[in-house]
């Protein structure tokens, strides 16, 4: 057997070639006992892409140092392993112990219909049934992995997205395959028939209506709305220590729930199927208020100044703020007026949202993010705060 060393901060992977069996495992037992000493060690990586096979032996070791890892707050990550080792893990118990991480199936995407691109990723059309939503360079691999399995519990839950078949590689971007069964981007259909903006409008409220009327299960989805305490917090790079308290007493604000928020809900997130819309994307699928996801909106289409529609849509800027603006009609239709006022009222802040979700992980979009933040939607954002009486007379509507 082999083993290949490599580290990154607090972060070493060992990559093992060959089988870590009785005859190999003393060499394995070497290397592991060189990692543990090093108390700067927190996050051992086993890197299984070339290891055909783990006996008990092997697994006797991996235990031992999952057990000294944990005792400093560590832990043992296992990648790229084979359906075999899956099943060896997973007989012995040990996959409920440890973040285990299957080998996945290299793509190219050479030759393939660009469907969309977005501010994280872009889709590409495998085959007449299957696309593929590939991540941008820079996103986490274990992005995809919690993508397919938000994908798989919304799906129980009968949100309308579609079966996640797979995660997959190409070169060093990692990406998730979908169903599609000859479906259409609905940014494409909006596109294509822009004289029904009305109707287009009706379908993504009718769908936002659908997700945030969906309960989600706090074992599974994480609750946005905490996750935000600390990205504000990330932002004091480049706000006030002022500015960053009035965003959390925005962010305190937001009414608690425990509904469905996909936090990237926009059209071409969304496949039409039969004349039917069909959600993808589950990566920031997520329990909370419905203004997270409203907001979102609000971000893409609602603040043409920042161009996002284009950019994450193709959809133009002023398409776009039309569209957003027969979605509010529909989507509020059903609501109380002090529930829209209050949307209307942190209008700017909840836009902002998303851009200070993605500061905090795409490096690549950081510098273009914080300038809208800081330019665009801070000014407004302070200006609610001032018409809000500084939080004292805006009372949040309950989320019932």
């Amino acid at each position: 057997m082999q083993i290949v060393t490599h580290r990154i901060d607090d972060r070493l992977t060992l990559a093992l070639s060959g089988r870590l069996d009785g005859t190999t495992s003393a060499g394995f037992t070497e290397a592991l006992d060189a990692v543990l000493q090093d108390e700067g060690v927190l996050t051992l990586v086993l890197d299984l892409d070339a290891c055909a096979y783990v006996s008990s032996a092997g697994l006797r070791e991996v235990l031992r140092a999952q057990k000294r890892l944990s005792a400093r707050q560590g832990r043992v990550e296992v990648a790229n392993v084979s359906r075999e080792v899956q099943h060896i893990f997973e007989l012995t118990g040990l996959s409920s112990m440890l973040s285990i991480r299957p080998k996945v199936r290299e793509i190219s995407i050479d030759g393939l219909a660009l469907m969309s691109a977005g501010v994280c990723g872009e889709c590409y059309r495998l085959d007449d049934e299957t696309i593929v939503k590939l991540y941008h360079e820079g996103v986490a691999p274990e992005i995809a992995a919690q993508e397919k399995a938000f994908a798989k519990a919304a799906f129980v839950l009968g949100v309308p997205t579609a079966i996640s078949y797979d995660v997959v590689s190409c070169g060093t971007r990692t990406g998730i395959v979908y169903e599609m069964l000859d479906a259409e981007l609905f940014s494409a259909v909006i596109r294509a028939a822009p004289d029904h903006l009305d109707r287009h409008a009706s379908t993504l409220a009718r769908v936002a209506q659908t997700i945030h009327a969906t309960p989600a299960d706090p074992a599974v989805f994480p609750d946005l709305k905490a996750r935000f305490r600390g990205y504000i917090d990330q932002m004091d790079f480049f706000l006030s220590a002022e500015d960053i308290a009035m965003l959390h007493e925005r962010l305190a604000g937001i009414p608690e729930a425990d509904t469905c928020v996909h936090f990237d809900i926009h059209s071409s997130n969304i496949m039409i199927r039969d004349g039917e819309p069909v959600i993808i994307d589950m990566g920031d699928f997520s329990r909370g208020s419905y203004l997270f996801d409203v907001g979102l909106l609000c971000t893409i289409y609602g603040v043409p100044e920042l161009g996002i529609s284009e950019l994450a849509t193709k959809i133009p800027n002023e398409l776009g703020l039309a569209l957003w603006e027969r979605f509010v009609a529909h989507y509020f239709a059903d609501k109380t007026p002090e529930e829209y006022a209050f949307f209307d009222q942190n209008r700017a802040f909840l836009a902002s949202l998303r851009l200070i979700y993605t500061v905090t992980f795409l490096p690549k979009m950081r510098d273009a993010c914080v300038q809208m933040i800081r330019d665009t939607l801070m000014p407004r954002i302070r200006r609610e705060y001032a018409a809000s009486g500084v939080g004292a007379d805006l009372a949040p509507p309950s989320d019932a």
